[in-house]
């Protein structure tokens, strides 16, 4: 092989190296980045009660501070939502009012005392409503 023919591997072959060692390091920091957000981010499961009581499977969650998905079930045969509220009565998030499967919302919990209730009328009055602490 001539040294003209030599010189264009060479140089194609450090090409691709050099493309192949960028193409790496950038999946590198996507992968590092995707795992940082799912490892900040928590689910917290609220579940009304299938039985189609006026209530939650759980009254009581605990959880930690961080970004949270608020994951909301409704097997119940009544249509219900879930709403998060603070201390100070401030709505942090809510679902839509559906029956059945569900709906999420996403909320950065710091320490504290949450409640979480169903705001269709009468169904927190009943008693569908809980306490989520975040420590």
């Amino acid at each position: 092989m001539n040294s003209s023919k030599m010189r264009r591997l060479a140089t194609a072959g450090t090409l691709l190296a050099a493309c192949l060692c960028v193409a790496a390091y950038s999946t590198s920091l996507a992968s590092a980045s995707t795992a940082r957000s799912a490892a900040a981010t928590h689910t917290v499961n609220i579940m009304a009660n299938p039985s189609g009581m006026l209530k939650f499977t759980q009254s009581s969650i605990k959880t930690t501070p961080g970004k949270a998905v608020i994951v909301f079930t409704n097997k119940s045969p009544l249509p219900h939502d879930v709403v998060l509220i603070n201390s100070k009565n401030k709505v942090l998030g809510k679902t839509p009012i559906f029956a059945g499967g569900k709906k999420s919302f996403d909320v950065t919990l710091t320490a504290g005392k949450y409640t979480y209730y169903c705001s269709v009328p009468g169904h927190r009055a009943a008693g569908m409503q809980g306490t989520l602490t975040v420590s």
